[in-house]
């Protein structure tokens, strides 16, 4: 997955443990992957897939929120309308929940 500068800043701190994306993720749940800032750019840290799921926009709570690294269920909406321009609570969404990984030693 490819994840912008201010969100790997979250996953880095641990304060952004899941993601919601339109399309299906090319990932598999139990499997680790490297944190992908470009297109050519991998961080040495990873994260680990722990569960994966369709849900409707509508019904993200203020812990899904929370669990995407913002403040609460508006700012969420903030960011997902600034990111794909509009919010329709009926649309389904793909959830990737994920961990950080402890540094290679």
């Amino acid at each position: 997955m490819l994840w912008k500068r201010p969100y790997v800043t979250m996953i880095l701190e641990g304060r952004k443990t899941a993601t919601r994306r339109r399309a299906r993720p090319m990932v598999r749940v139990g499997r680790a992957y490297r944190i992908r800032v470009g297109f050519y750019e991998f961080l040495p840290r990873r994260i680990l897939v722990e569960s994966m799921r369709r849900q409707r926009l509508g019904e993200m709570t203020e812990a899904d929120a929370t669990r995407e690294g913002v403040q609460n269920l508006s700012a969420f909406r903030d960011e997902w309308e600034a990111i794909y321009g509009g919010w329709d609570p009926s649309e389904e969404v793909w959830v990737v929940e994920f961990s950080l990984l402890p540094p290679d030693p």
